[in-house]
């Protein structure tokens, strides 16, 4: 997965907070509701902890807003980089959650292969490590991105099951990584 000499000691991976959902427009188009903005900014309370010197989020409106409400408490300038963005699926209708569960679930059974949405899961994957690279050396670097691609990368790196993982990150959690220690954080 690279150099990690080049990658910040630590990686606070956030996923966004809640959406406004509006099944009509494509999932990356959507913002942060306002339950979602509250979470967020409860969330930074509780990774002050780590020290973040560095704040940065996918392009989607939802995880820039969720980026925006933490930096008053982080007292960081969220930085946008697009490659933080989620596995694009934004082709696939919005239906019911076990309808999205079964096809995330065929995505991390076959990252490789075209199975949900405009772009494979090791594509996702590879353009989020790229955008972790691109970071270069940092203390503590917090990036809020989205459950797909935070899961295909993390999983990967790490050699576990995607699912459960994917499953157990609510909106606001966090995932820790300190080398190949990784510490979930519940907002």
């Amino acid at each position: 997965m690279g150099d990690q000499a080049h990658r910040p000691a630590r990686l606070i991976l956030v996923k966004h907070g809640m959406p406004q959902i509006e099944p009509d427009r494509p999932r990356s188009s959507w913002t942060l509701s306002d339950f979602g903005r509250a979470g967020a900014a409860r969330a930074a309370e509780g990774l002050a902890r780590f020290a973040p010197d560095r704040l940065f989020s996918s392009a989607e409106p939802k995880a820039a807003q969720t980026a925006q409400a933490m930096a008053p408490r982080l007292g960081l300038t969220p930085e946008v980089d697009v490659g933080f963005g989620e596995h694009r699926a934004d082709a696939a209708p919005f239906g019911t959650a076990a309808a999205f569960e079964a096809e995330v679930g065929a995505l991390f059974a076959d990252p490789a292969g075209l199975v949900m949405g405009e772009e494979t899961g090791a594509a996702a994957r590879s353009r989020f490590d790229a955008a972790v690279a691109r970071i270069g050396p940092a203390k503590s670097a917090l990036i809020v991105a989205h459950g797909r691609v935070i899961t295909l990368w993390l999983s990967h790196r790490l050699g576990f099951d995607p699912m459960p993982f994917w499953k157990s990150l609510s909106f606001c959690h966090a995932a820790v990584l300190e080398g190949d220690r990784l510490e979930l954080v519940a907002p």
